[in-house]
């Protein structure tokens, strides 16, 4: 049996070259993201041929086998297009083999990829910049490899490091890039682009940049200008005027306000018209001349704008507060100064003198201009009385000749007269403050001075001149009384005098001190004062209820003093509609109705006058010479009529209000006390009756008693029976019962 031996020889180790010929050893690259890569795998060697494969991994990829110009050498050629971010660091494996016993021989290498920054963003929220105010506004960068270089640009030029501070940092791995910008923002940087920008320069386009619109805020900033056709040398009163305000201003603003000389303005629609733009006054006034302004209002704050003046041409007028009045002596010079107000200056001034008999120009030599030309003084010396007079004074300038001239009256020179309506004020222990009015000066310069004296013994404490009529004297002693003279004094003299007359307080005593704990203290004095002021109103406030209360129940309570007959027609009475003495007859009666069921409903009452009691009667001589037994319901039938004297009837039907008292025993009669006083009233019911005029009594035997009545409180309860003798008011009362309602007791 013959056998064949086939010899294997292995292949040599594969060698892998890139695109460029280069023998690669483990790692292939670097290569950018997105390129294409070649490698070829060479193996030398191996019988039989070997086969060459690649792998990624554990996976097999499809690939070219090629033979090469030189004997038993192979290759394989691998291409790989479009290189992806997962292909980083990938490992790709040659493997060459030419049996199946032996391991394949391989070899193997790893991709390494350039990466282009992915995101470029900055971190900066929407809200705006404030003008002036440092920022740091972050950028960041994400995916470059290696990491990106960060850069800032604003209106396409960078934003130099030494210029605008920016710093960068990367992450760990890498991956991530920061750079932080300090940036101060001006109000010219509104609406520029800001730009970050992430630059790989190893990768082929690796450039990404963000942008952002700055949104700065700032402070109005406002330009006032006058309106463009108008001039402002040839703005007369009368003229209409408008002012333009230009805004410039990051949020818009808001409010705009107007000022004239730093006063903010209203609007008026006949004569101001304003807006956020524009200002108009209509028919101008010297008044109105000045400085003009606006300001506008934003959440950055407040812009003033400048500052342009108005100037109006008037005609002059008098200043105000000249002298009016000069004195003077004869052949005595006078310097009358005329000042005016105008613009623009006045160029010439006028005078003239007048008197009673003629008016007169005053030459020019006479008086002459101040050293702004805006006065005139005049030197008048008058020698005789025509030369006392009124002395007028005109200025001219470009607006044109004034109007009203300026009066000054030329009065012979005399003494002032004398201060008036005086009065003493602050005075204190040791001070106090005297003002007067001043009178007239005289013509003259006048000055004022005040002597002080001790009202007592006269002596002089002090002397005091002064410019004005206002003096305050110190140093004086307490509790002393005063006299005081004041008057006017000038070159021709002094006034007449004014006397006054004050006092120095005296030094307060100590206040007494209550004291409350140990840092607590209130003073008594004001307390007390308090105190006793609100007891006396109290008192004041119970005096005047009880006057009222007094006045109202002597008005409405005077029937229980005097008869019917007495009263007013109409006058409310309190009447007791059961007598005392019918309980002397009646103790035990209990009929319900008011008036006992025997008598008449038609009882006559009379009204209960209070006297005596029944012990103090008097008995007439007729009934004692008769030797008959007066009891005192008898005494009291004598002296009621007596007591009254015969009254008008009116037939104008009143109701009575009427109390009921009732006495519960006899015996304070027996005993011969007076039960009346003692009477337990009984709340009951207020009844109202109706009163019947026309009711006259039934006569009673009783005789005439030439003593003096008097009248005691039983016979106020019982009618007369004399109606010949006596002529009176007798009140019927037709009485309900008792437990009748109100609107049927009527």
């Amino acid at each position: 049996m013959a056998y064949t031996f086939v010899l294997t020889i292995p292949p040599q180790k594969p060698t892998i070259i890139d695109e460029k010929g280069k023998e690669i050893l483990s790692v292939a690259g670097p290569y950018d993201e997105g390129g294409d890569i070649k490698l070829t795998c060479i193996v030398s060697g191996g019988k039989p041929e070997p086969t060459i494969r690649w792998w990624r991994g554990e996976k097999l990829i499809d690939s070219v086998d090629t033979r090469s110009g030189f004997v038993s050498v192979r290759s394989n050629q691998l291409v790989i297009k479009s290189l992806k971010r997962s292909d980083q660091h990938a490992v790709f494996i040659c493997q060459a083999s030419n049996n199946n016993f032996s391991q394949p021989v391989s070899a193997s290498i790893t991709l390494e990829i350039y990466f282009r920054p992915l995101i470029v963003e900055i971190l900066s929220s929407n809200q705006p910049f404030s003008a002036d105010r440092k920022y740091e506004i972050p950028c960041q960068t994400y995916g470059s490899r290696p990491p990106a270089k960060i850069s800032w640009w604003m209106e396409n030029k960078e934003l130099k490091s030494y210029t605008f501070n920016h710093t960068q940092t990367n992450s760990a791995d890498g991956n991530m890039s920061t750079s932080l910008l300090t940036f101060t923002p001006t109000r010219l940087d509104n609406g520029k682009a800001l730009t970050c920008r992430a630059t790989n320069q190893l990768v082929q386009g690796g450039v990404e940049e963000t942008t952002i619109k700055l949104n700065v805020f700032y402070v109005p900033i406002l330009h006032l200008t006058l309106g463009s056709n108008l001039n402002p040398d040839d703005i007369e009163e009368g003229d209409d005027v408008y002012f333009e305000c230009k805004v410039n201003a990051n949020p818009w603003a808001y409010k705009v306000l107007w000022k004239h000389n730093g006063q903010i303005m209203q609007p008026n629609q006949k004569k101001i018209i304003m807006s956020n733009s524009d200002l108009a006054l209509q028919g101008i006034s010297r008044n109105q001349a000045g400085n003009y302004s606006c300001t506008a209002s934003n959440v950055e704050g407040d812009g003033d704008s400048n500052v342009v003046e108005l100037k109006v041409m008037y005609k002059p007028v008098c200043r105000p507060n000249l002298k009016p009045v000069y004195g003077v002596a004869r052949h005595e010079n006078a310097h009358i100064l005329c000042e005016v107000e105008s613009y623009p200056p006045p160029d010439s001034f006028k005078w003239s003198f007048n008197n009673t008999a003629n008016t007169v120009d005053v030459p020019q030599s006479r008086f002459q201009s101040g050293p702004h030309h805006s006065s005139s003084t005049l030197t008048y010396t008058p020698v005789t009385e025509l030369d006392y007079g009124t002395v007028m004074c005109w200025a001219n300038n470009l607006a044109g000749r004034q109007q009203e001239p300026c009066v000054f009256h030329i009065l012979a020179a005399s003494k002032p007269d004398p201060p008036f309506n005086c009065s003493i004020l602050n005075q204190t222990s040791e001070s106090l403050e005297v003002q007067c009015i001043e009178g007239f000066d005289g013509g003259q310069p006048q000055y004022f001075l005040l002597e002080v004296y001790d009202q007592q013994n006269g002596f002089l404490l002090g002397n005091i001149s002064a410019k004005f009529a206002v003096f305050n004297v110190s140093g004086l002693d307490s509790g002393r009384n005063l006299k005081m003279v004041v008057y006017a004094a000038n070159s021709k003299g002094r006034s007449e005098s004014v006397l006054l007359e004050g006092f120095t307080l005296k030094v307060a005593e100590k206040q007494t001190v209550l004291s409350l704990g140990t840092s607590d203290q209130i003073e008594i004095a004001p307390m007390l004062g308090i105190l006793i002021g609100i007891v006396t109103a109290l008192l004041l406030v119970s005096v005047v209820i009880l006057g009222v209360v007094k006045i109202r129940s002597s008005q409405g309570e005077g029937s229980h003093i005097l008869r019917p007959g007495f009263l007013p027609v109409k006058e409310k009475v309190t009447l007791p509609l059961r007598s005392e003495s019918e309980d002397l007859f009646e103790k035990d009666d209990k009929n319900p109705d008011v008036v006992p069921a025997n008598k008449d409903s038609d009882y006559q009452l009379g009204s209960a006058a209070q006297t005596p009691g029944l012990n103090n009667s008097v008995i007439s001589a007729e009934y004692e010479g008769s030797g008959q037994h007066i009891t005192p319901l008898t005494e009291a039938y004598i002296t009621r009529d007596r007591a009254y004297a015969p009254q008008p009837v009116s037939n104008e039907v009143t109701y009575a209000e009427l109390s009921i008292t009732r006495p519960n025993s006899l015996e304070p009669i027996k005993n011969g006390v007076n039960q009346y006083g003692s009477l337990q009233r009984r709340d009951e019911p207020t009844i109202y009756a109706q009163i019947d005029h026309s009711r006259r009594p039934p006569p009673a035997p009783v005789k005439t008693s030439i003593t003096s009545p008097i009248i005691s409180p039983v016979s106020t309860l019982f009618p007369t029976a004399k109606p010949s003798l006596y002529h009176r008011e007798v009140v019927t009362v037709r009485t309900p019962l008792m437990g009748c309602q109100q609107e049927s007791c009527v």
